[in-house]
C-alpha cells in the first residue's frame, strides 16, 4: 500500500472497458473492483506527459531515494490487445481501479444516474491518484479511481440512450406486436 498518493485529473481521454456502477466480479481478469480502462492516442503527447509526470511524482513520494530505478509504468501499449479491436494499436491504455464506488458525473457536473452507461469510445475525464507499490518484487505505479466525468458520448454509439431505453429497444425488436 502506498505511503502517499499523487492526485491526477486526466485531460479528455477515450473510455474503453469499464465497471463503474458495479465492480468487476466475472471473468478471468476480474478483481472485484470498480474500474475504467482509458485509451490515450499515441499522438496525444500532452496527455501522455501528464500521466508519466504523475507516475514519476508518485514514485518520488513512495521511494524518495531510488524512484528512478526500474519502474513499471501504468501505460500499456494497445497493440498487445489488437486481437479484440484493431484500432487499439493507435492507443496507449491505462486502468484506474478502486474497491469503492467512484463518483460519476454527467457533462454538466451533475451526478450520473445509474441508468446511464459510459460506452466504449465515449470522451471522459478521470479523477484519481497514483501510488507506488511493490508487485512481485518490482516497483510499480498503480492508478486509483476516485471519479469519472462523461464529457461526450461515443461517436460509435448510434444514440445517446440509457440502459432502460436499450431494454425497451430489445423488447420492441423481439415483441413487434407491442
Amino acid at each position: 500500500m502506498p505511503i502517499d498518493y499523487f492526485h491526477i485529473i486526466t485531460p479528455p481521454v477515450v473510455a474503453y472497458v469499464n465497471h463503474l456502477h458495479v465492480p468487476d466480479i466475472e471473468g478471468e481478469d476480474s478483481d472485484d473492483r470498480y474500474k475504467i480502462t482509458i485509451l490515450i492516442r499515441k499522438q496525444d503527447s500532452g496527455c501522455i506527459k501528464a500521466i508519466v509526470d504523475a507516475s514519476h511524482a508518485a514514485a518520488q513520494l513512495e521511494w524518495p531515494d531510488s524512484w528512478d530505478n526500474v519502474l513499471n509504468m501504468p501505460l500499456h501499449d494497445g497493440i498487445d490487445k489488437c486481437a479484440t479491436w484493431d484500432q487499439l494499436a493507435d492507443y496507449l491504455m491505462c486502468t484506474f481501479h478502486s474497491y469503492h464506488p467512484p463518483l460519476l458525473q454527467m457533462p454538466d457536473g451533475s451526478i450520473m444516474p445509474r441508468s446511464v452507461d459510459i460506452s466504449i469510445g465515449a470522451s471522459v475525464r478521470v479523477f484519481g491518484a497514483m501510488g507506488g507499490i511493490i508487485v512481485n518484487g518490482e516497483k510499480t505505479i498503480d492508478c486509483y479511481l476516485s471519479g469519472v466525468q462523461l464529457l461526450s458520448d461515443s461517436p460509435m454509439a448510434a444514440e445517446n440512450i440509457t440502459v432502460f431505453d436499450r431494454v425497451e429497444q430489445l423488447i420492441d425488436r423481439y415483441l413487434p406486436w407491442r
